[in-house]
């Protein structure tokens, strides 16, 4: 695994390995097919591994690291041939979005980071660094999603247990009238306020308002604490109390219940279920016309208005807009169609009127990273994301102890098609 995470680090070459002090005539180390692996390609990567080196607890020797390094870029020229077999494409988007994170990550601007390649003449080695991430990425993700299999039955046995405390979730308002004891009271005296307790609570389950009743408990003192409005966990309020607690509305109350400092009665002024977990999610179409060498940003919207007003008027529908117009190839043979999308997961801004429109209307045009849509919603729901991420939870955990296992069933079965030849110096 700690190779595997090195990966990461292998897309910096193009950047750092420029300032490394030894550099060996260009030898061929091993020959994977068709395809030749350089002895600065392991260079590059041993410099990495000698690197992270540094992190592990005990020195490891240089000809492991190499052995290791010779290994990988094995595997990686493996995995590219089949996506380059595949027809596997990179996109530029693709890879912008892959400097942003690593631009996140370091701390810069994109700008700042797209500057610094050009500055010191990367951009080359760095860009395709990148794309042969990206093409391994796709093509070991599609590999194995295609072999291995979770039963739906798994998946729910590992929900069910996931989601079996979702309680310790909720946050209760909560309000209380106490009692106080000591531990030094006598039996006598704690039965005395149990039984105060007990009559409050009897006068509550008849109707009594709880407001007054915090009011006529307010005036003694003596006898009476009270707290009203506040928040808790729900997990939180279990470890004040021996017994077992069924909160389930609001209204409700609970009591007398025996804490560290008295008798308690609890109301429940209001129970938040997780709604930040609620999210809406629109089922949606749309419309693609981006920018390309040829075409500008600026004549990119202007063509999308164009679109949006001939719409409108009725000279086309918006599925012949799709369907004739979309740069997006891919949606637009299925009518444009995106499935359920997430306002978190739109990467743009757009008019607030957006999340106003009915089923079957179109939005105005609206810019992204990726060109100027105009968007058609078909559906809206809202979806409770606690059980969708625990659902998709479950999946991981089970893919994940298979995906090992199989990928390295895959890459066997890649090296014993394949005609690989490692040529020691």
């Amino acid at each position: 695994m700690k190779v595997c995470i090195l990966v990461i680090f292998y897309i910096f070459t193009g950047i750092f390995y420029v300032f490394a002090k030894d550099i060996n005539v260009d030898n061929i180390t091993a020959i994977v097919n068709d395809q030749i692996i350089l002895s600065s390609d392991v260079n590059n990567l041993l410099f990495f591994l000698k690197k992270e080196g540094k992190n592990f607890r005990t020195p490891l020797r240089s000809n492991f690291l190499k052995e290791k390094a010779i290994q990988k870029l094995i595997v990686d020229s493996l995995i590219l041939q089949e996506a380059n077999r595949m027809n596997i494409r990179v996109t530029p988007e693709q890879i912008d979005v892959v400097i942003k994170n690593i631009a996140r990550k370091k701390n810069i601007s994109f700008d700042k980071l797209k500057n610094y390649i050009l500055l010191h003449n990367l951009n080359n080695n760095y860009i395709k660094n990148i794309e042969k991430l990206l093409k391994i990425k796709i093509m070991q993700d599609y590999e194995l999603h295609k072999r291995i299999h979770v039963p739906e039955q798994e998946v729910n046995f590992i929900f069910n247990k996931l989601v079996k405390n979702k309680k310790k979730f909720q946050k209760i308002n909560l309000s209380y009238i106490l009692l106080p004891s000591l531990k030094k009271d006598s039996n006598d005296t704690m039965r005395n306020r149990k039984k105060i307790a007990e009559d409050i609570v009897n006068k509550l389950e008849k109707g009594y308002d709880f407001e007054k009743l915090l009011i006529d408990c307010k005036k003694d003192k003596s006898i009476f604490l009270i707290k009203k409005m506040f928040w808790m966990h729900y997990s939180d309020i279990k470890k004040n109390f021996s017994e077992t607690l069924n909160i389930f509305k609001k209204g409700q109350i609970l009591g007398p219940l025996l804490g560290d400092k008295g008798f308690y009665i609890l109301r429940v002024n209001d129970i938040y279920n997780n709604k930040e977990n609620i999210k809406t999610e629109f089922y949606m179409q749309h419309c693609l016309i981006k920018p390309t060498i040829i075409l500008t940003d600026q004549e990119s919207k202007k063509n999308i208005f164009k679109i949006y007003k001939n719409i409108k008027k009725g000279i086309y529908s918006f599925d012949d807009a799709v369907k004739n117009l979309s740069h997006d190839s891919y949606s637009s043979n299925k009518k444009g169609n995106l499935g359920w999308i997430s306002k978190e997961l739109f990467n743009f801004n757009f008019d607030k009127n957006f999340f106003y429109l009915k089923n079957n209307q179109i939005s105005k045009p609206i810019k992204s990273n990726f060109g100027w849509h105009i968007f058609k919603v078909l559906d809206k729901r809202q979806v409770d994301y606690f059980y969708n991420l625990k659902k998709k939870q479950a999946y991981n955990i089970l893919f994940n102890k298979r995906i090992m296992l199989e990928k390295n069933n895959w890459i066997e079965e890649l090296k014993n098609t394949a005609y690989i030849k490692i040529i020691r110096s």
